[in-house]
């Protein structure tokens, strides 16, 4: 099993690297990146999703599990893109803006939709992820999209 916070650096690395994505958190490309869970610092989630800048792109590792692909035993990786959109006259269209870059905005060093990137050399590209609403400790609303990155299996 490999080290899930390389699926996370690598992926801030990725995102870092879609031009229109930067742009749409404010130009600056540490808008977007991660939280590595790391005692005292980062001991909880709720209060660092509370705390993202607006707009931000918040990257965490939620967990692993067992799972099968082609008949082959493999270790499936949740990664969480917690998503706080710039304010806009156009209701709810930052998010929109945002979840399309995510998944077909296109990474200046590979040339295709980050959908279909290989984010780690040990996974498959990430799963269809989804976007849902959410709402923190305090009742504000964010949006989040899991994603799920599924491990080669070894024969």
């Amino acid at each position: 099993m490999i080290d899930p916070s390389e699926i996370v650096t690598n992926l801030v690395a990725m995102l870092r690297d879609i031009p229109e994505l930067v742009t749409e958190v404010g130009g600056d490309s540490a808008r977007i990146y991660a939280y590595h869970d790391s005692y005292p610092k980062n001991i909880s989630l709720v209060h660092a999703i509370h705390n993202m800048p607006a707009p931000s792109i918040m990257v965490v590792w939620q967990g692993t599990q067992p799972g099968s692909f082609g008949g082959v035993d493999v270790w499936k990786h949740q990664i969480t893109l917690f998503l706080r959109a710039k304010e806009e006259a156009t209701a709810g269209t930052p998010y929109y803006r945002l979840f399309r870059l995510i998944t077909k905005g296109v990474p200046t060093a590979q040339g295709i939709a980050l959908l279909n990137v290989t984010i780690h050399t040990s996974c498959y590209p990430m799963d269809l992820p989804m976007i849902q609403r959410q709402t923190d400790a305090e009742g504000l609303d964010y949006f989040e999209a899991p994603l799920s990155f599924t491990e080669i299996g070894d024969d």
